[in-house]
C-alpha cells in the first residue's frame, strides 16, 4: 500500500510528455548559444554601421562650410537634445512615483500587504529601469541610421558632379 494519499501510475501519456518535456530542455540547451550568436551578429552591425558613418563623417568635413549643410547638422544635434531632455523628463517622473510609493509603504498592515508593496515597488523599478535603457539604446540606433542616411543624401549631389 501507497504512503501517498493519492496513488501515482504511469502510463503512456505520461511517457509522451515526458518525452516532449525531454525535447524541449535539449532545444533550450543551446540557447545560450543562439544568444550569443544574435549579440554577436547586432554588434557586428553596429560596428559595420559606425565604420560606414565615420567614412561619411569624414567625407563631409569638407562640407560643413556650407550653410546648408551647417543648418541641417545643427537642427540633428537639436532633435537629439530634445529627444534625450525629454527621457530625462520620463526618468525624473517615473521617479517621483516611485518615491511616492515608496512613501506608502508604511501603511502596510500585514506582512503579506508590505511583502506585496516591496514587491511592486521592484517591478516598478525595473520596469523604469528597462524602459529608460531600451529608450536610450533605441535613440542610439535612430541617431546612427538617420544621421549615416542623411549625410549620404547630402554627401550623393557631390559624387553626381564627380562622376560627370
Amino acid at each position: 500500500m501507497s504512503k501517498f494519499p493519492i496513488t501515482t501510475r504511469v502510463n503512456a501519456l505520461d511517457a509522451s510528455g515526458f518525452v516532449a518535456e525531454s525535447a524541449a530542455i535539449a532545444s533550450n540547451a543551446i540557447a545560450p548559444l543562439a544568444h550569443a550568436a544574435t549579440t554577436q551578429r547586432l554588434m557586428q552591425k553596429d560596428a559595420t554601421h559606425l565604420v560606414n558613418n565615420s567614412a561619411l563623417t569624414l567625407a563631409l568635413a569638407a562640407r560643413l562650410w556650407d550653410p546648408v549643410v551647417w543648418s541641417e547638422w545643427t537642427q540633428l544635434q537639436a532633435a537629439i537634445v530634445q529627444r534625450l531632455h525629454a527621457q530625462h523628463e520620463n526618468w525624473h517622473k517615473g521617479c517621483a512615483i516611485l518615491i511616492e510609493d515608496y512613501g506608502q509603504l508604511r501603511q502596510a498592515n500585514t506582512m503579506s500587504k508590505l511583502v506585496e508593496k516591496q514587491s511592486n515597488l521592484m517591478s516598478q523599478s525595473a520596469d523604469l529601469m528597462t524602459s529608460q535603457a531600451t529608450n536610450f539604446v533605441a535613440l542610439l540606433e535612430n541617431i546612427d541610421v538617420d544621421f549615416g542616411y542623411w549625410a549620404s543624401q547630402k554627401l550623393q549631389p557631390a559624387a553626381d558632379q564627380a562622376a560627370r
